[in-house]
């Protein structure tokens, strides 16, 4: 054997070394990581839901779970909300308990968040997540002032933005708990996707397909394919429904279903408009700025290049 070829034999043993203790470690602690991510999780549910003995997982979708809690008696005592939305530093993951007809906070947990340290992570103190309990939402933040009626709050100092970012996220969560209750879809985006699909496509209809959408013309011709796609805003999680051509090339047109777009769809209106035609993948730096919404406005690309990935690997 020449030198260099020692020398690769000996690199290609260490990776091969290197690699087989990274998967053997994954594997030995893939249970333990997955046993604490249940025991939080838990410790969350019970935290803001006493008295629950056993409960049910009901999975809305990625970023939202509804906990059935029950007692000993398998009555229900309340259900609790676990969601992430996002935050002025990024997502934050919260578990909301709420009673058994969902009109009142019971608890709140905080179960993730990546806020500034001093100011915005103090959403984890005790006295702000205890304001929570009892209130019935919508919830709104009050800044400087005590709150007057039981669908209000009092900031954090210096960290007002954190402070209505925890609030948004619980009123979402009582949004999709009422939604489940009423036996409607809890996202409650099937509805706002056909009610925006009709007004922006009228010649064109939609068909199921399992993860996707088939969007065909009135004789039943194939026009494109269609699905909803989310990503983490400034404050809440973004759904738009994505409408592209058949090749995959080109966007037929992007409808915003929830999250903080839908507040301020006027201001969002001639950027949506302008997603029509663009070639995919979009890219960040195509687009004239929103005025102070640029996390927004990324979000919103984000979650059309997720959409066109989604679609190449469900349409073969």
């Amino acid at each position: 054997m020449n030198k260099e070829f020692k020398m690769v034999l000996v690199l290609t043993l260490v990776i091969l070394f290197a690699g087989g203790v990274l998967a053997f470690t994954y594997v030995a602690t893939q249970k333990d990581i997955e046993s604490n991510l249940e025991n939080t999780k838990k410790r969350a549910l019970l935290t803001v839901v006493s008295g629950t003995s056993k409960y049910e997982e009901v999975k809305i979708d990625e970023h939202t779970t509804i906990f059935v809690a029950k007692d000993e008696q398998n009555n229900v005592i309340g259900y609790g909300v676990m969601i992430e939305g996002g935050g002025f530093q990024g997502p934050i993951k919260v578990m909301v308990g709420f009673s058994s007809d969902g009109s009142e906070v019971r608890g709140l947990e905080i179960m993730e968040n990546v806020e500034t340290p001093g100011l915005g992570n103090r959403i984890e103190e005790d006295w702000f997540k205890k304001q929570f309990t009892g209130r019935i939402p919508p919830i709104e933040v009050l800044k400087g002032k005590e709150p007057e009626n039981r669908s209000q709050i009092q900031a954090i100092t210096g960290a007002t933005i954190s402070s209505k970012s925890v609030a948004n996220i619980v009123n979402n969560a009582a949004q999709v708990l009422n939604k489940y209750l009423s036996g409607g879809d809890a996202s409650g985006v099937e509805d706002a996707l056909l009610r925006g699909f009709s007004n922006s496509f009228p010649d064109y209809q939609l068909k199921k397909a399992g993860a996707y959408y088939l969007i065909k013309s009135k004789d039943d011709k194939l026009v494109g394919y269609g699905l909803s796609s989310k990503s983490l805003g400034y404050s809440d999680t973004i759904t738009i429904f994505l409408a592209v051509d058949k090749d995959l090339k080109k966007i037929l047109g992007v409808i915003p279903l929830s999250g903080e777009v839908m507040s301020e769809r006027t201001r969002f209106e001639g950027f949506f408009r302008s997603l029509s035609n663009k070639d995919l993948p979009l890219r960040l730096g195509d687009f004239d700025v929103v005025s102070g919404a640029t996390i927004t406005q990324d979000a919103v690309i984000s979650a059309v290049n997720k959409g066109l990935e989604i679609l190449k690997k469900e349409i073969k």
